[in-house]
Formats: structure tokens, C-alpha cells, sequence
């Protein structure tokens, strides 16, 4: 048996790529295998949708649809997908947790507070309607009424081709909701609509209604009128377990029949369009104000309580209830928060982001980091950093 980096002529293996609109990720995460397994990585499709007469390759990554669909099913060879759409052929697939981006996002919405929800998608994307059910059922489990969940409805084909009548839909629905109100969309294309659709009503995001993407698309996200929270679906990785599922196609060591591989997503993207603790307590909202207000200036907890205008045991006990938290945990929660953004979204050395989050140095910012987050400043930077903002 040849190992994974020769192909039938026992020099290099030579890969296709068979995808059609695909983030540049899931390409840099294939590229990234192919690198450091000596693989070829064809030409051929990057220009048209034909390959050479007599095109001697050894294996396809492809990303089934309907532009591609035809010419995949006609490729004899072995194949890898990262969709979950119905193919005549079985394949190995490898695609995101979309179960776990639905949870993700509900949790995410729950422990700022919030006690209204709605979604908002495309209904004929099938992992959107996956994401929607997950997003449902946790909110369910965490004993969310259906009266606090709502569905925000895709506009009739002729609106959505009419930008101010497409948003107008939007913005109505949007106003027969309850607020504070967490919205996830199933995509980040549908953030930044839902958040333009609030601005242009005058509906404040994330203090009225807070909005959460999926896939992280940095231009999308940083650029929207509010910074769009997202969820990071690990593309790189996506891209990367498809070459190496292929791989061990090749090999052997697995078959056609493979079970449906599902990459974990990274995480929440924290941006501005969520950074809203939702509560309707008057004191816990006060004080939750102050926090965000003064937390770059030195903000201690006694003056959290001075000026919420309740005890310390009492507005402790307030947190607990509707927050399920303490108020010092929410405040290094708020800290954190903003030091996780600066980090991801900035060139700011980490000493400087340490004094605007309201630490005295580095070191405390670092202990609080792996305390909560499992990893140091430097690693979160390392990780999740923009690619705005890579050299």
C-alpha cells in the first residue's frame, strides 16, 4: 500500500478540488495538508468547470451543489464532501457541528440574561434548519417557554431582491417582537441584514435587540454598522480533516461508507451586537450600566453596589437569580469580554489592553484568562486573531 503522499505513480499524489463559492478557509485548510503531505493540488477548476481528456488524478475534494452537481457525480475517482445535501453516491463526508453551533448559540443568549429569543434563516439551507433545531431544543432544555421564542420569516423571493422592501420586512417583523430579544441568524449574511434593519429603525443593537452570526467572515462581521458577533465554525480545520478523510480514503483505512465526520466549532466571536446583559430588574440593571460604563476606569465592587441603590447582599442575591451569577464574576465576565475583542480584533499589546480592561498589569489579565478561558492572552491572540490583522 503506497503511504498517503504517493499516488498511483509513486511520486505525489495530485488532488482536485471541487468546490463552488467555498470560504477561502476550507481552501487553506486543504492547501495546509497538502503541504506537509508533498500532495499536488490540480489546477484544473479554479478557471472553468472541465478538466483535460485523460487526466490522470488520484482524488477530489468537492462541496456538492447544484452548479458542480453534474460534473462531481461524473468524476470516477475517490471522493470526499463537506456538505450534508443529498448526493446519488455514497460518499465520506466532513462537515461543521451544526447541533453544537445551535447550542452555541442558545447558551450564549442565556447566560447574558436573556428571556426572549428568535431565529432568523434561510428555510431552504438544510444546516441553517439544523442550527435552527438545536438552537430551539436547548433553549427548551434550559426551560424557555414557546411564548419567549419566536421565527423570524424569509421575505417572498420578489422582496428580497428589493433591498428597501426587503429590510422593511425585517424591520417590522422585528418590532412585534418583545425586547431585549437575542437573535441568531443562521449565517453571518443575515446578521448584518438584521442589524441594518434595526439601525435604519432605530432600534438599538444589542441594548434593544442583540444579533449573532455564524462563520465569523471578518469582512462581514467588523464591517457591519454594529460589529457582528459570530460563531467561528473552524473552516481551516474543516478544509484540513477533508484532506486527510481523503487521505485515508486512499489508503484504505477507510471507505465509501465512512460515518459523516463533524468538525467542533472554535467558539464565540464576541463583538459588539451581543456585549448586552439582558435583565429587567431595575437594580441589576443599573448596576450591570455601571459595570459596562466604568469598567476601563478602576471600578471596584463597592462602588457597583453604592451606586445601584442596593445592599450588597441584596443586589448579590438579585445576580443570582436573574443573572445566575455573582456580580464580581459578571464584571471580570464584562473585562474579559472586551480584552477577548481587543485581542482578536486589534494590534494593541496586551500590557495596554490589560490597563483599559481595568487590571493593574499583564500578569493579573493573564491569571484571569486561564482561570477562565483555559488559555493565555497570547494563545486566545494566536488563535482567534482576524486575519485583518495578520502580517
Amino acid at each position: 500500500m503506497a503511504p498517503s503522499n504517493q499516488g498511483a505513480k509513486g511520486e505525489y499524489r495530485t488532488i482536485l478540488v471541487a468546490i463552488d463559492r467555498c470560504d477561502s478557509r476550507v481552501y487553506k485548510g486543504i492547501a495546509q495538508y497538502c503541504v506537509e503531505h508533498h500532495w499536488h493540488l490540480s489546477p484544473y477548476l479554479f478557471n472553468d468547470r472541465t478538466i483535460p481528456e485523460n487526466w490522470s488524478g488520484d482524488g477530489v475534494i468537492t462541496c456538492y451543489g447544484d452548479t458542480l452537481a453534474d460534473f462531481i457525480l461524473s468524476l470516477d475517482m475517490p471522493k470526499v464532501d463537506i456538505t450534508l445535501r443529498n448526493i446519488p453516491q455514497t460518499i465520506p463526508r466532513v462537515v461543521v457541528d451544526n447541533d453544537q453551533i445551535g447550542r452555541r448559540a442558545a447558551n450564549h443568549f442565556l447566560k447574558r440574561g436573556y428571556k426572549n429569543f428568535a431565529y432568523f434563516s434561510w428555510a431552504d439551507v438544510s444546516i441553517n434548519q439544523i442550527r435552527k433545531s438545536s438552537f430551539l431544543e436547548t433553549l427548551r432544555q434550559a426551560g424557555v417557554s414557546d411564548d419567549a421564542i419566536h421565527v423570524l420569516k424569509q421575505p417572498d423571493a420578489e422582496v428580497i431582491h428589493d433591498w428597501k422592501l426587503y429590510i422593511d420586512n425585517i424591520t417590522n417583523q422585528i418590532k412585534q417582537l418583545p425586547r431585549p430579544i437575542g437573535v441568531f441568524t443562521g449565517q453571518d449574511n443575515l446578521g448584518v441584514s438584521t442589524i441594518e434593519a434595526c439601525v435604519n429603525a432605530g432600534i438599538s443593537v444589542p441594548d434593544e435587540v442583540a444579533v449573532l452570526g455564524v462563520d465569523n467572515i471578518d469582512f462581514l462581521c467588523e464591517c457591519s454598522v454594529v460589529p457582528l458577533s459570530s460563531i467561528d465554525t473552524n473552516l481551516v480545520e474543516l478544509g484540513y480533516m477533508a484532506a486527510k478523510q481523503l487521505g485515508r480514503l486512499l489508503d484504505g483505512e477507510i471507505d465509501e461508507n465512512e460515518p459523516v465526520l463533524t468538525i467542533p466549532v472554535k467558539g464565540v466571536i464576541d463583538r459588539r451586537s451581543t456585549e448586552m446583559l439582558a435583565v429587567e430588574h431595575p437594580a441589576v440593571a443599573k448596576a450591570l450600566a455601571i459595570m459596562r460604563r466604568d469598567f476601563k476606569n478602576g471600578l471596584v465592587l463597592d462602588d457597583v453596589y453604592e451606586h445601584s441603590g442596593f445592599s450588597k447582599r441584596g443586589l448579590e442575591k438579585a445576580f443570582k437569580r436573574h443573572l445566575k451569577d455573582s456580580p464580581a464574576s459578571i464584571l471580570r465576565k464584562i473585562r474579559l469580554d472586551y480584552a477577548k475583542n481587543q485581542l482578536s480584533q486589534t494590534d494593541t499589546k496586551i500590557e495596554a489592553i490589560a490597563v483599559e480592561c481595568g487590571y493593574s498589569n499583564s500578569s493579573n489579565l493573564s491569571h484571569a484568562f486561564k482561570r477562565e478561558i483555559g488559555m493565555s492572552p497570547q494563545e486566545y491572540r494566536n488563535e482567534y486573531r482576524s486575519p485583518l490583522f495578520k502580517d
